[in-house]
């Protein structure tokens, strides 16, 4: 009688189990993945006015109760319709201190072009904010 070989089986990974530890350590990682939370800037917001009370009313306002800083694209400021320039911290607080002894109740008018970076709007509106400044309006071109 002839006795037949047994062949030797080819070495395999089993893969029965490889998703759920594919699974197991995703949860692993959402778990212990601390996410940035970006937060937005602080102010306070005005009340909006009521429907009934919405009477439009222009006020025009003057250089000695507004004052407008202009944000470029290139990251430029313009104060009051003058020629933009690189305007740094100290110059930005002096130019605030002395619009504000000016007038206490001065309005600051911040408007960025939409092609500015976000982070020259920031360091503009933190300055007013470090100068206490109350009234400040922003907008985008």
């Amino acid at each position: 009688m002839k006795i037949g070989r047994k062949r030797k089986s080819k070495a395999e990974i089993p893969t029965a189990s490889m998703s759920d530890i594919a699974f197991l350590l995703i949860i692993f990682f959402m778990a212990t993945t601390k996410f940035d939370v970006k937060e937005g800037i602080r102010m306070v917001l005005p009340q909006a006015a009521p429907d009934d009370a919405q009477k439009t009313e222009t006020i025009t306002l003057t250089e000695k109760e507004m004052t407008r800083i202009q944000i470029t694209p290139t990251g430029l400021i313009a104060i009051n319709n003058d020629a933009p320039a690189d305007i740094d911290t100290r110059r930005l607080d002096a130019i605030i201190s002395q619009k504000l002894n000016e007038n206490g109740e001065m309005i600051f008018r911040v408007i960025t072009d939409r092609d500015a970076k976000y982070n020259d709007m920031i360091r503009v509106v933190d300055r007013l904010k470090a100068a206490n400044v109350e009234k400040i309006s922003l907008s985008t071109n």
